[in-house]
């Protein structure tokens, strides 16, 4: 077994881009290429290959700032994703009934998100703990195993718990890259019901890696749906009882955001103010036609006014089963629902974004096209364009130096 002790727990372009004058312009270049020419003179010292690793090293990173600009010029936010959340975690889970005692092996991990441009390097390591800790069982975590993408761990872990306690637990496995100064960069997370284990069998699975649940969302919203032919749907938001309270000291002041993806409406009632237990009795209506039912759901999203619409959990509610000659009123509890398999169209919405970043990646790892990764000399223009995204942007190199 690994006691997973050697490491530390780590709880656009502007406007006047193409006003600058080329007096400037020559000026920044002759400057930063005198730097580099002091540089280069200070390499009498070094071994031939040295000198040729070096200046290889040198042409890289000049090569992928002219990348990572032409990319974040056609879209600033793919800057902002690179680390999201990818891969998938492998992990064996046992329940022990003789002996009342969770094991939990952490096997590895594959295709982990790269955390630098050359899509090299990641340090992962994966943290294990329990929620809720019933018996402060505590943090546990695997070594870290350094620049590797595919980690390969075998690390197993004893966790106490009663039997009873499995159905109301959670087992979280949250996988994290170390770097040197002993912090890290969260890479993904995989909360796994413990309620499917069945005793003294062995669960083992891939789980692919998904962003951070907050577990500590409370609550139930009680809600009625309604039909008004030809094709209004009406919906209800009554109340709510037993929301989180995230600040001791302030009551929330929650409202609930109504929607039904795909269409362009966001309804949102008022905001009560210093209560966990708000009652609205509020209803919407929303065009949706009957045989829109099959793949049509509605979103309730609960947020707290006082901590700049914080989300306090949501509900989502398919339309398949429901009956609009009867209608429905009851009661859901509230959860995090980032991670829900029904927030598709947010992927489809992020799926453009993805693929600039996975082509940005592509280009940085195999130096693609080849005349972008080399020493740059004299003046030239580079420039990237994307018919499907219709957007194009250029960065301007002078005297061999990169000008935004």
């Amino acid at each position: 077994m690994g006691n997973g002790s050697s490491e530390p727990a780590v709880g656009q372009r502007s406007a006047d881009d193409d006003t600058k004058s080329p007096e400037l312009i020559e000026g920044m270049a002759r400057v930063m290429t005198t730097a580099k020419e002091r540089r280069t003179a200070n390499r009498n010292v070094y071994t031939r290959e040295e000198r040729e690793e070096e200046e290889e090293e040198y042409n890289y990173r000049e090569s992928a700032v002219i990348l990572t600009q032409l990319f974040k010029k056609m879209d600033p936010a793919v800057m902002k994703s690179i680390g999201d959340v990818m891969g998938e975690l492998k992990v064996s889970v046992k329940f022990k009934s003789d002996q009342s005692l969770l094991l939990v092996k952490v096997v590895g991990a594959r295709d982990l998100s790269p955390k630098d441009l050359r899509g090299k390097v990641a340090n992962a390591f994966v943290q294990v703990d329990l929620v809720p800790d019933l018996i402060s069982s505590g943090v546990k975590h695997t070594n870290v195993v350094k620049k590797s993408l595919n980690p390969t761990f075998n690390e197993i872990f004893a966790f106490p718990l009663a039997e009873g306690s499995l159905a109301e637990t959670k087992l979280r496995l949250t996988v994290w890259n170390h770097d040197t100064l002993g912090g890290g960069d969260f890479m993904g997370e995989r909360i796994v019901e413990l309620s499917d284990v069945e005793p003294d069998l062995v669960l083992t699975n891939w789980y692919p890696l998904q962003e951070e649940t907050d577990l500590s969302i409370s609550g139930t919203l009680e809600i009625s749906l309604g039909y008004k032919l030809p094709q209004l749907l009406c919906v209800s938001v009554h109340r709510a009882s037993g929301l989180v309270c995230r600040d001791g000291h302030t009551l929330p002041h929650p409202f609930v955001r109504v929607m039904v993806p795909g269409i362009t409406m966001v309804e949102q009632t008022d905001v009560k103010r210093d209560t966990l237990d708000p009652e609205w009795e509020q209803t919407y209506e929303f065009p949706v036609p009957q045989e829109e039912f099959d793949y049509r759901y509605v979103v309730l999203h609960v947020c707290d006014k006082s901590r700049d619409g914080e989300s306090m959990g949501e509900v989502h509610i398919d339309l398949c089963n429901f009956d609009p000659e009867e209608g429905y009123t009851g009661s859901f509890p509230l959860a995090d629902m980032r991670n829900s398999d029904r927030v598709r169209t947010k992927w489809a919405q992020r799926a453009l974004l993805q693929e600039f970043k996975e082509a940005m990646y592509a280009h940085s790892a195999y130096q693609f096209p080849k005349f972008l990764f080399h020493k740059h000399t004299g003046h030239k223009v580079v420039s990237v364009s994307s018919r499907k995204a219709g957007c194009q942007a250029k960065v301007r190199i002078i005297g061999g130096v990169p000008i935004s």
